[in-house]
């Protein structure tokens, strides 16, 4: 009985999936060294553009909710990488910041920058711009398809 190789359809989600999953492996890789996970650096690029940051925004910024931030400073602040504290004027709030260990790694700061030239070898500026664009466009699709339609 001869097997043939299952083909998948040509599915969007799909291939953002699996460039999605490579993307994150290449960062990881990178980002070992450091003894960093990819969360993390997304975390400490927030702090090195200003530090102090509420831990909301915190979450905003990364894309996660509030109990996966909350996880990741955990593993943070045991590797000495952030330190929490109340916010003075609103006790409510908790602002993080970075620590010298956290100081010791600013130069990845501009880490993106070493990715995109991985990823985007080979890409032309104007496909670039458009590559840019067309994702943009896809994840605003997908937002508000998900906020105006009925399951």
């Amino acid at each position: 009985m001869t097997s043939k190789k299952l083909t998948p359809p040509p599915s969007l989600g799909r291939a953002l999936n699996y460039a999605t999953g490579a993307c994150n492996a290449l960062c990881q890789h990178m980002l070992a060294p450091h003894d960093l996970t990819l969360a993390q650096w997304v975390i400490l690029s927030a702090l090195w553009r200003r530090d102090g940051l509420p831990v909301g925004e915190v979450a905003e910024y990364t894309g996660n909710n509030g109990p996966a931030v909350s996880r990741i400073l955990d593993r943070m602040e045991d590797k000495g990488l952030v330190a929490r504290q109340q916010d003075a004027g609103d006790r409510r709030a908790v602002r993080v910041w970075l620590t010298e260990r956290s100081e010791g790694l600013r130069h990845l700061q501009t880490f993106w920058r070493q990715v995109n030239e991985r990823l985007l070898e080979g890409v032309s500026d104007e496909d670039v711009q458009r590559l840019f664009g067309l994702l943009g466009r896809i994840e605003r699709n997908a937002r508000t398809r998900t906020a105006d339609e009925p399951c």
